[in-house]
């Protein structure tokens, strides 16, 4: 295996979103986005030249990689050749998970376990893979037009955009009026209580 990844953090904490919410993981951020989205929580991993450029051998010898979830997460993680990565985390037991915008294709061979799409409107709410749970981030203007319901049947996720009152308010409103759809109302956990 020779791929490299630009690594921008490896790091340990509880899963902060969607179903896996308050699970113990294992992040790995890499760098680059094809996406420049105005609000984005992690603006630093935008940049396509950002991170250490890292094999998979160097990534897992820095990382005790304690906890049994990885989630592969960005940026945009679906910009690079995930596949001998996934490949080496399932050898040592993992259950691996992505984090993405939806607006690539995710190859079945990387053999990806669960795969959280956020999609955005700079990409139209585009959703290109196939997802386990679709999460979109509710602002006062979101409306359920632009779900795509059969995507993800039963793990819709509307997603409080930083707790505020506004955001939630909305989210809370279609959730309760739209029980057909079996919405879920997502928080950051992670911020809630306050770490990475």
């Amino acid at each position: 295996m020779n791929s490299k990844y630009p690594v921008l953090e490896v790091f340990d904490s509880v899963q902060g979103e969607g179903l896996h919410a308050g699970l113990g993981a294992t992040f790995i951020r890499l760098a680059g986005c094809n996406l420049r989205c105005t609000w984005c929580d992690t603006a630093y991993s935008v940049a396509g030249d950002g991170g250490e450029s890292l094999s998979v051998e160097e990534l897992l010898a820095r990382q005790a990689f304690a906890q049994p979830m990885v989630i592969i997460t960005g940026g945009e993680p679906t910009l690079h050749d995930l596949g001998p990565l996934v490949q080496a985390l399932h050898a040592r037991g993992k259950y691996v998970c992505l984090e993405t915008n939806g607006t690539n294709p995710v190859p079945e061979e990387w053999g990806i376990d669960w795969i959280t799409v956020s999609p955005k409107p700079q990409s139209g709410y585009a959703v290109r893979c196939r997802a386990n749970e679709l999460k979109y981030v509710v602002d006062e203007g979101f409306s359920l037009a632009v779900v795509d319901f059969d995507k993800a049947p039963g793990h819709i996720i509307l997603q409080v955009e930083s707790c505020r009152p506004a955001s939630v308010a909305k989210a809370y409103a279609l959730v309760m009026e739209n029980p057909q759809h079996k919405l879920r109302l997502g928080v950051q956990l992670h911020k809630l209580i306050g770490v990475e």
